[in-house]
């Protein structure tokens, strides 16, 4: 298996790719999912984590996998912990 060594925040993902290429906001993807601007804006900008129910509702708004998100997630969580463990 080919490891992306310093894979994006699936945040970051949702920003550059599937809300600039909708021309969503922050708050209107809110809405379509029916979460706290709050929420979506953490997850954008890296500082919270997409869980499984948020990747259902991406799945269900964006027409994704759901699939997708928490792999992204999960690779991405991997990448930072082994960054962690090789600077102690």
């Amino acid at each position: 298996m080919i490891k992306n060594p310093n894979p994006m925040h699936p945040g970051k993902v949702l920003a550059t790719v599937y809300m600039a290429d909708l021309g969503l906001t922050q708050t209107e993807l809110a809405e379509r999912i029916g979460c706290a601007h709050r929420k979506v804006n953490e997850i954008v900008n890296g500082k919270r984590s997409v869980t499984a129910d948020f990747a259902i509702d991406l799945e269900r708004v964006l027409g994704t996998s759901a699939e997708m998100w928490v792999t992204m997630q999960a690779q991405f969580d991997l990448a930072q912990a082994r960054k962690k463990s090789s600077a102690a």
